[in-house]
C-alpha cells in the first residue's frame, strides 16, 4: 500500500490580503508536522502488512511440506507409510506371463509359479454384419444361356479410400457368367484387376433356387477391405446390374439406424412406440435400451458403453463384426442380451440380431464364451481370483498370458524378491532435503538483520528516487520483520527436539542410522551418511521404519489433553511428531475454543475464513482507524490555523481602518 505524504485541502482559500502574508504557504508548512504523524502511522501499517505476508509465506511453505510428505491421500511420497521404508523389488523370470510388485507387509521370499490361467470376460462375437455387395438376379434360358447387356455401363467403386471407375464397352453383351475369357465374371474381374491390382477385389456369383427357378447374383469381395459403390451409371437403360449407390461391405457407424436398415445381412426391424416413433428395444445384462430410428449407430454404441450394463461394444471394419464384452472378468460376471419382444409384435425389433448376435448364425461366425476366473499355482498352492490383477500377502500379481510348467521341458516362473534399499534411501533423502529447505527458510527469517533506519518509503520519497534505489531501500525495509519471532522460534525448537528425543519401544535414533545435524550455525539442518543409512535399511529395515512411522494409541486432535499429548509424543515416530507440530501451526480445523493453527490465528491464509479473521488483520483494522482519526485531526487543525489567520486578517483590517479614520480626523483639523 502506498504512503501518500502530501496533504492538501480541497477548499479554495484566499489569505494575506490585509497582512501581506503568504497564508497558504504558512499553513501548508504548519501542516507538514501533522502529515509526518500520519506518515508514521502509514509506515507502521505497511510494516504490519509486510509481516503478515512473511507469516503467510512460512505458512504456505509448511503447508506444501505437509502435503508432499505427510498427507496420506495426496502426498507424492507418504512418509507415514511403511511402504516408503520397507520396499521390496520383485523380478519375474518371464514377464511375458507374469509381473508383480510388492507393498508393505510383503516378505522378501522368492515365489515359484507353475501354472497360470488368465481370467477372461464373457463376450459374444457377432456373425458378419454387412450384407454382401451383390447384383440383381439373373436367370438363364432353357439352354443355359444368359442375355446380359452391360453396354456403356459404369461403376464407381472405392476400395479403402481409392476410387476407380469400371467401364464396360459398347458391345458388352454376355451369354454366360463364367467359363470363358469373354464370360461376365472373367471380364469384370479383369477390369477390377486393372483398377485395384490383381485379385485385390474379386467377383463371383451366388446361385439359389427361387420358386423352382435358378437365380444367379454377382457379388464383390475384398478380404479385410472396405468396398463402397459410389455410383452406378446405365445410360442406355440396358440390363440393370442392381448395385445400389452407397452399398458397402462394411457398416458406417455414423449412419442412422434407418439408413442402415437394409444394409445388414439380417435386415433391421423396428417397433412403433406409443408416440408413433420407429424404435428398437433390447436388453443387455438386465439394462433396457431404446433408440429411435434417427439415432446413429455410433450414438447407440457410446450409450451402451457408458451405461450401467457393464459392457463394451466394438465394431471391426477389418472383420465386419461387432463384439460385446463384459468390462469385468470372472466366471461370476455373466453376459446376457436379448432383443425386445411384445404380444403385438412377437418378432419385435431385432437390433442385436441384425448386428450378428444371433446364435442360429454360428456357421457365419457367431460365437460366445462365458467368463472365467484366473487360476495361479504359487509354491504349490492353487489360488483363484476373478481378475488378473490381485494382491496376496503384500504381493500384487499381474497375469498376462496362460502358462503351464512341464518338468524337464518348461521351467517354472520364479518371482525373485529383494529389498529395494536404493528406493527407500531416495525416499528418505528427498524428505531430508525438503525438511532442510523448511528449516533454512524459517531460520533465515529469524536471523535476518533488522534495519530500523529504513522505514517504508512515502510516495513523495519514491518520486525523488530511481527504481533501483527504491528496490534496494525496500529490500532493507522488509528485512528482519520476523527476527526472533516467538512463534517461529517455537516451531524450530519443537522440530529439533522431536528429532532427538527417544521414542518408546524404538532402540535406534537418527544418528545411529547416519542422519545427523550439522554445526550450530546451520540451525538444525540434517546431513546423511549414505553408506551408513543404506546399511541400516538393509540390516535393520524394520527398526528404521518404526523410527519414522511408529504410531501412538492416541490419535491427533487439537483438543487432546496435556497427558494425551505427552503420551502421543512419546509413542510417535519422527514423522508423526513432525506432523503434529505442523498441524498445530497451520491446521484450518478449529479446536473446542474456536482456535485454528497458531500461524493462522496470527496471520491467516488465503482461501480460508482466517484470511481476514486473524490478529494481524485486527491490528491493521485498528491501524486504519488510527489513520482515519489522524486525518480527521488534520482537517480540524487546518481549519483552526485558517481561522486564526483569518482572525488576524480581520483584526489588522479593523486596526488599519481605525488608523485611517484617526488620520483623517487629525488631518481634517489642520485646515
Amino acid at each position: 500500500m502506498s504512503i501518500n505524504s502530501t496533504y492538501s485541502s480541497n477548499r479554495l482559500r484566499f489569505g494575506g490580503l490585509a497582512t501581506g502574508l503568504d497564508t497558504d504557504s504558512i499553513v501548508r508548512d504548519l501542516m507538514k508536522i501533522e502529515q509526518m504523524k500520519v506518515d508514521k502511522l502509514k509506515q507502521e501499517r505497511q510494516v504490519l502488512e509486510w509481516q503478515k505476508e512473511d507469516y503467510r509465506k512460512i505458512t504456505n511453505l509448511l503447508r506444501s511440506f505437509y502435503d508432499d510428505y505427510f498427507d496420506i491421500v495426496y502426498s507424492k511420497t507418504n512418509m507415514t507409510s511403511a511402504n516408503t521404508y520397507n520396499t521390496i523389488k520383485v523380478q519375474s523370470s518371464d514377464e511375458r506371463y507374469l509381473t508383480a510388485t510388492a507393498s508393505a507387509g510383503a516378505y522378501a521370499a522368492d515365489k515359484t509359479i507353475t501354472r497360470i490361467i488368465t481370467a477372461k470376460a464373457a463376450y459374444a462375437e457377432g456373425a458378419a454384419a454387412s450384407a454382401k455387395i451383390q447384383s440383381a438376379a439373373f436367370t438363364a434360358d432353357e439352354g443355359g444361356k444368359f442375355d446380359i447387356n452391360l453396354s456403356g455401363q459404369s461403376l464407381v467403386i472405392t476400395v479403402d479410400g481409392a476410387t476407380r471407375m469400371i467401364n464396360f464397352d459398347e458391345d458388352s453383351i454376355f451369354d454366360s457368367l463364367t467359363g470363358t475369357e469373354t464370360s461376365l465374371v472373367e471380364v469384370f474381374q479383369e477390369k477390377l484387376n486393372q483398377a485395384f491390382g490383381s485379385n485385390r477385389v474379386t467377383v463371383g456369383f451366388l446361385k439359389e433356387t427361387v420358386d423352382g427357378k435358378e437365380e444367379y447374383r454377382l457379388h464383390l469381395h475384398a478380404e479385410g477391405s472396405t468396398i463402397t459403390i459410389n455410383n452406378y451409371i446405365n445410360p442406355q437403360e440396358t440390363t440393370d446390374l442392381g448395385f445400389r449407390i452407397n452399398q458397402s461391405n462394411r457398416v458406417n457407424l455414423d449412419s442412422t439406424l434407418l439408413g442402415v436398415k437394409d444394409h445388414f445381412n439380417t435386415p433391421l426391424n423396428f417397433q412403433t412406440d406409443e408416440e408413433g416413433n420407429e424404435v428398437v428395444n433390447f436388453t443387455i445384462n438386465g439394462v433396457e435400451f431404446t433408440f429411435k430410428s434417427n439415432d446413429t449407430l455410433r450414438t447407440v454404441i457410446n450409450t451402451i458403453n457408458n451405461s450401467q450394463a457393464g459392457v463394451t461394444v466394438t465394431y471391426s471394419s477389418l472383420t465386419d463384426r461387432f463384439t460385446l464384452t463384459n468390462k469385468n472378468t470372472g466366471a461370476a460376471n455373466t453376459l446376457t442380451f436379448s432383443d425386445a419382444k411384445s404380444v403385438d409384435n412377437p418378432e419385435g425389433s431385432n437390433f442385436l440380431e441384425a448386428l450378428g448376435f444371433d446364435p442360429s448364425r454360428a456357421e457365419d461366425g457367431f460365437k460366445r464364451e462365458d467368463g472365467r476366473d484366473a487360476t495361479i499355482v504359487i509354491d504349490g498352492v492353487t489360488v483363484q481370483r476373478s481378475t488378473n490383477n490381485f494382491t496376496i500377502d503384500g504381493i500384487t500379481y499381474n497375469l498376462t498370458r496362460d502358462f503351464e510348467a512341464v518338468e524337464g521341458e518348461v521351467e517354472a516362473i520364479t518371482l525373485a524378491m529383494t529389498q529395494d534399499v536404493d528406493q527407500a534411501f531416495e525416499n528418505i533423502k528427498t524428505f531430508v532435503e525438503a525438511y532442510n529447505k523448511v528449516i533454512e527458510t524459517i531460520n533465515e527469517a529469524l536471523s535476518q538483520e533488522r534495519f530500523r533506519d529504513y522505514p517504508p518509503l512515502t510516495d513523495e520519497q519514491k518520486e525523488a528516487m530511481t527504481d533501483k534505489e527504491i528496490e534496494l531501500w525496500e529490500e532493507k525495509a522488509r528485512s528482519g520483520l520476523l527476527q526472533r519471532d516467538p512463534i517461529l522460534q517455537n516451531i524450530v525448537y519443537s522440530i529439533r527436539r522431536a528429532l532427538v528425543e527417544p521414542i518408546k519401544n524404538v532402540s535406534i535414533n537418527l544418528s545411529s542410522i547416519g542422519i545427523t545435524t550439522g554445526s550450530y550455525t546451520e540451525g538444525g539442518k540434517l546431513h546423511i551418511d549414505e553408506t551408513k543409512l543404506k546399511n541400516a535399511l538393509r540390516e535393520r529395515g524394520d527398526e528404521v521404519m518404526r523410527l519414522f512411522t511408529s504410531r501412538s494409541e492416541i490419535s491427533y486432535s487439537p483438543d487432546n489433553t496435556r497427558e494425551e499429548r505427552t503420551q502421543r509424543y512419546e509413542e510417535s515416530g519422527l514423522i508423526h511428531r513432525l506432523s503434529d507440530i505442523i498441524q498445530d501451526n497451520i491446521r484450518t480445523r478449529r479446536d473446542k475454543d474456536g482456535r485454528k493453527g497458531v500461524l493462522l490465528e496470527k496471520a491467516g491464509i488465503v482461501g480460508d475464513a482466517s484470511e481476514t479473521v486473524n490478529l494481524m488483520d485486527e491490528r491493521l483494522r485498528e491501524m486504519n482507524r488510527r489513520i482515519d482519526d489522524a486525518l480527521d485531526r488534520m482537517v480540524r487543525t487546518e481549519e483552526r490555523y485558517w481561522a486564526q489567520f483569518t482572525a488576524l486578517e480581520t483584526a489588522l483590517q479593523r486596526m488599519m481602518s481605525q488608523s485611517m479614520w484617526l488620520a483623517q480626523q487629525f488631518g481634517g483639523g489642520m485646515y
